[in-house]
């Protein structure tokens, strides 16, 4: 029996399975239910021998918010991806069956997926990830060239307004000086006239950051504390007030370099224990015999 007989025989099944497929998108596409009428082994489509059910679909196909119309072309297009690629591997399978140069990518695959798995679980279960406020500091203080600044850095409020608004010149003056209570005013504006407003006086943003969230781009400038930046174009304005800023060329404060810090010492936690811990499994293999060297 060649290739095509196997596919046939797949596509029957498929069919067989499919003509059960109006039943499931009744139940599927009401969606405030389906995860309570979902029957775990109900059987949506086969292809030769391997099964696709109505839980598997589920959990793979996010169905919130479609219409019926949609939840059943939605399903009907995940079933018909599903089938095919299982048509397709088992035709490559039959191909290439025997390639020992495909068979060895599989294992070193296999194995490699294993040992991440079983290096996951040893990290969670052995290792303490817990690092102090004092040994962050530690190493920006020793690490200082690690942590120069590429461009500004900055803290304050950015907003966008139109030019022909008529609270123009009253927003400029309340983001000349956007204290406590000029501020609510400014974000009831912002409010009231749907406005782009981003507010970062307690967060240190990259300049290339509040740029990326502003309508319009911003120059970089020698940026000074306490100060208002304004661009422009023919419709609108961004006013920009920089409470706090570090110029490119500085080093990062200690607060804004912190969660770098974090992820660089939990790595190097990681890969040191990893490192340990592999190598006392040699010795041991190498004192039980599991190792031998020739």
């Amino acid at each position: 029996m060649g290739k095509s007989y196997f596919v046939s025989k797949g596509l029957c099944r498929i069919v067989g399975g499919l003509v059960l497929l109006p039943m499931v998108l009744c139940v599927l596409s009401s969606c405030d239910f389906v995860s309570s009428l979902v029957r775990r082994d109900k059987v949506v489509a086969e292809v030769m021998g391997k099964k696709l059910t109505e839980e598997e679909l589920y959990r793979n196909l996010d169905l919130t918010g479609l219409s019926s119309s949609d939840s059943a072309g939605a399903i009907d297009l995940y079933v018909r991806d599903w089938a095919s690629s299982n048509l397709m591997y088992e035709l490559a399978r039959d191909e290439f069956s025997g390639n020992k140069e495909i068979d060895s990518l599989v294992e070193s695959y296999r194995q490699s997926l294993y040992v991440y798995e079983y290096e996951l679980r040893l990290i969670k279960e052995h290792l303490s990830t817990q690092i102090t406020d004092d040994q962050l500091f530690s190493y920006y203080k020793e690490n200082s060239s690690l942590f120069y600044l590429q461009e500004p850095l900055l803290k304050g409020v950015a907003l966008t307004v139109l030019n022909k608004s008529p609270d123009y010149q009253v927003i400029k003056l309340l983001m000349e000086s956007p204290s406590d209570g000029n501020m609510d005013m400014i974000e009831s504006y912002s409010v009231k006239n749907a406005a782009k407003f981003d507010h970062f006086m307690n967060t240190w943003n990259l300049f290339s950051e509040v740029q990326k969230r502003c309508p319009l781009p911003i120059h970089e400038v020698d940026f000074k504390r306490k100060t208002l930046y304004t661009e422009t174009d023919s419709v609108r304005t961004v006013f920009l007030y920089v409470s706090e800023c570090v110029s490119a060329g500085d080093m990062q404060p200690f607060e804004f370099a912190k969660s770098r810090i974090r992820s660089i010492l939990t790595e190097q936690r990681k890969t040191g224990y990893l490192r340990s811990y592999r190598n006392e499994l040699y010795e041991r293999g190498v004192s039980n015999g599991s190792v031998k060297r020739y």
